[in-house]
């Protein structure tokens, strides 16, 4: 079993050779990549960028995680799929790793809006995953594009077009109480579009005290007013009543009974519930073929009520209120000999958490212990510029952000922690890209990241009750990286080396009762390389491969807990790689089999305990059928083909030894799809 990860990197090649002795190769479309602010092809670009599309494969999916959509992403690792009181925790080159909950250091962008709150948490619970399209993934340090919490971006792009007027309804079930239900629509004129979905699921999970429920309604409407104007605008409500969380659980307890939740987590009654509504706009228009300008805005609130695993301040109410806006406005100079494209633009948003917390009697709200308005304001200007002469693409970006985080203490009977925090940062970014031969492109770069703490990190402070941790600092990276592309008649392909440093890594520690907080690490480095392979040998077959080495270890790094210099940083394997192969036949059958290997990894800072190993194999299957007036599509599904025994979650630093959140076994789902 652990020489599988070798033979997914090879697989690809060996079904490449003999596929091509019988099939007619066909050449693969370029792809335009918008997340990189200013559009181009993406072999051009100097940077590791990843695409995917999901227009083959969203029908015979499960829709029940969105680590199911990223887990072939070179250079992006993914835990905590199953606990969605915890929700996802995605890293990318090792940022975002320390999250004790949500997405943190990674920006989120959703149809060209930012889901990510300004102070650099993000989630995608709110996001119907049935309506995901497709999705670029930035693999490197992007503050000079985005700012705050760039340690590497993933733009989500949900279906934008109606050819025809539709109505689709689906159903799924699965393991564990599965059930989702779902509905679609989609009208057209000769100028607008307007997609409606609607999903509700639940399931009462795979480990006691796992159980979730969502509800969500997502609106898009794209209307064009000519060929140079646009207009989009989506809206997205999302009710999730009850989401447990089974809590961490020593290896004994593992080994004891893999399914049980942590008797501490069940006394407390550990779960959250959340209200979210958003709604958000952008507008397009083009000037000519060599001017454009783009502005969006957006406003967003989120009320969330969470029960922790301890007593003092074990229960949150948070409101949260965070709205933004920016604009941008290209400009083209078009030579005989050389292209330079110019954009300048400037970003704004504004976040203000009211934050309570209470007394957790066992369940029960108890008294107030912290009642306090946390603010995070920022300004963003940047400047970026691509110039392409003959085979060069030269690219370049200075961003300035100026952060003010401010608390306002409300609950002064133990004194006022009020207090305020300017945290800016000037961030540039330098990138070449060579193409050598026709198909062959020679790559590299330089950018730099910076990351502020989130306001919860912030208000969980251990020197008063109230307030900010003033102690806790930003951190900041300086990424460098060169690669190597390809894109011919019958691969895609793409290699990158990557060497990372940073400053003041922000880590996560559990105390005994199961609060936690956060501290920085002096320095680290992050060494790695990653690999993708996608062949496409003919209308029918498509193979993707790829692996993942990551060395990242922090350089500089006491605490009264020991010196942690050398050590390896936790909650990222050193070895990932993935195999994703696609079978599709006229008559309307599709095939899929994705599997991914995921090498052995620290669970803490000591790098006393590993967690082991592990292969997971995944089966998807659908059937079109096209009837007079409705398309039917019967889907089945298969999680975990192997039966492997495996943990979902680590969660990093934690007291007593409780790293671990057991995976499911295997699992089954299926479901129908009509089409109208």
């Amino acid at each position: 079993m652990k020489y599988l990860h070798i033979l997914f990197v090879f697989a690809g090649f060996i079904v490449s050779t003999h596929a091509q002795q019988d099939t007619i190769i066909e050449k693969l479309d370029p792809v335009l990549v918008k997340s990189f602010r200013i559009e181009t092809i993406k072999e051009k670009l100097p940077a590791s960028i990843t695409v995917k599309d999901f227009t083959l494969s969203q029908n015979s999916r499960q829709q029940l995680s969105f680590n199911d959509y990223l887990i072939d992403v070179p250079g992006l690792f993914a835990l905590n799929a199953s606990n969605y009181s915890q929700d996802l925790r995605v890293s990318i080159r090792g940022f975002g790793a320390r999250s004790s909950f949500g997405i943190r250091g990674v920006k989120i962008m959703v149809d060209g809006i930012p889901e990510t709150t300004p102070d650099g948490q993000g989630q995608i619970d709110n996001l119907n995953l049935g309506a995901i399209k497709t999705i670029e993934v930035i693999r490197g340090p992007s503050s000079v594009l985005y700012g705050n919490a760039s340690g590497g971006v993933i733009s989500i792009n949900t279906l934008d077009t109606v050819n025809e007027n539709y109505l689709n309804f689906g159903i799924t079930s699965g393991n564990y109480g599965m059930q989702q239900y779902q509905f679609a629509t989609g009208l057209q004129n000769e100028n607008t579009n307007l997609l409606l979905q609607a999903n509700h699921l639940k399931t009462s999970g795979y480990r006691d005290f796992s159980g979730f429920e969502n509800t969500n309604f997502n609106a898009r409407i794209f209307h064009a007013f000519s060929n140079r104007s646009q207009l989009n605008l989506v809206l997205n409500y999302t009710n999730s009543p009850f989401a447990q969380d089974p809590g961490g659980i020593a290896i004994d307890t593992v080994n004891e009974n893999r399914r049980q939740a942590r008797q501490r987590n069940v006394d407390f009654g550990t779960e959250e519930s959340i209200k979210q509504f958003k709604i958000g706009a952008n507008y397009n228009y083009k000037f000519s073929t060599l001017a454009k300008f783009n502005t969006y805005a957006f406003f967003a609130t989120r009320d969330f009520y969470g029960k922790l695993p301890f007593e003092f301040g074990g229960v949150i109410d948070l409101d949260r209120n965070y709205f933004g806006h920016g604009s941008n406005i290209d400009f083209s100079t078009k030579k005989e000999r050389y292209t330079n494209k110019i954009q300048v633009g400037y970003e704004v948003a504004f976040q203000n958490d009211f934050r309570q917390r209470f007394r957790n009697l066992e369940s029960i709200q108890g008294e107030k212990t912290l009642d306090q308005n946390e603010i995070f304001n920022t300004f963003g200007f940047y400047i970026l510029d691509q110039f392409e002469i003959n085979k060069f693409l030269l690219s370049s970006g200075l961003r300035y952000d100026s952060n003010l985080l401010k608390a306002e203490d409300n609950f002064i009977e133990n004194g006022d922690d009020s207090g305020r925090i300017n945290l800016s940062a000037f961030n540039i970014s330098l990138g070449a890209n060579y193409n050598v031969l026709d198909n062959h492109y020679l790559f590299g770069n330089i950018s730099t990241s910076f990351e502020t703490p989130v306001l919860n990190e912030l208000s969980s402070n251990p020197f008063s009750n109230g307030g900010f941790n003033e102690g806790l600092e930003a951190q900041k990276a300086t990424n460098y990286e060169i690669g190597y592309k390809l894109n011919n008649k019958k691969t895609q392909a793409e290699l990158v080396f990557f060497y990372i440093k940073t400053k003041n890594d922000i880590v996560p520690l559990e105390l005994e009762d199961g609060s936690n907080f956060f501290r920085n690490a002096g320095r680290s480095n992050r060494k790695g390389a990653e690999l993708s392979i996608t062949n496409k040998f003919n209308e029918h077959i498509k193979v993707n491969t790829s692996y993942t080495y990551s060395d990242f270890r922090y350089k500089d790094y006491v605490t009264s807990d020991g010196v942690f210099d050398g050590n390896t940083l936790p909650a990222i394997p050193k070895h990932r790689a993935s195999l994703n192969s696609i079978y599709t036949s006229k008559k309307g059958l599709f095939v899929q089999l994705q599997g991914s290997y995921v090498g052995a990894l620290y669970v803490n800072d000591s790098n006393s305990v590993k967690d082991q190993a592990y292969t997971i194999l995944n089966l998807r299957l659908k059937q079109t059928i096209k009837l007079k007036t409705l398309t039917l599509v019967p889907f089945l599904g298969v999680n975990n083909v192997l039966d492997e025994t495996y943990n979902d979650n680590i969660r990093i630093n934690a007291f007593g030894g409780r790293y671990f959140e057991p995976a499911a076994r295997a699992n089954i789902y299926g479901g129908l799809r009509l089409l109208l």
